[in-house]
């Protein structure tokens, strides 16, 4: 009898801790959801100013498809990794005519980026 009160004991104090950080990752993969459907909608305003096309359209095409990635709890890792390399290899040359909004969208895509790596490290 004893054994089963200290199995569940256990257990229970188990599923309590994984329950709390089930929690906190559902919290983060719906902010990184956030933050690459924000980066997307940027990236399409860039895109349309109509300097360097064909870079926003890579990183506009990659945000979204990183917005699908974090947008329920089957996240396809494979393909966010991917893509947030993409977009990485590409911030250094991005151009636009908005310095200050381009600045902005340069550290919003890197903090994703930290972001997404540290959830991967975290919840996966």
């Amino acid at each position: 009898m004893n054994r089963w009160v200290i199995v569940v004991a256990v257990t229970a104090s188990s599923l309590g801790v994984g329950c709390q950080d089930e929690v906190r990752c559902e919290r983060e993969r719906m902010d990184l959801n956030k933050a690459w459907s924000e980066l997307r909608t940027a990236a399409t305003h860039h895109k349309l100013e109509g300097t360097d096309v064909p870079t926003w359209t890579v990183i506009e095409n990659k945000a979204e498809l990183l917005e699908s990635s974090f947008m329920t709890r089957q996240v396809t890792w494979n393909s966010a990794k991917k893509a947030s390399d993409e977009i990485a290899s590409k911030l250094p040359t991005l151009e636009s005519t908005e310095g200050v909004k381009l600045a902005g969208f340069k550290n919003s895509a890197e903090t994703a980026i930290k972001r997404q790596s540290s959830f991967e490290k975290e919840c996966r």
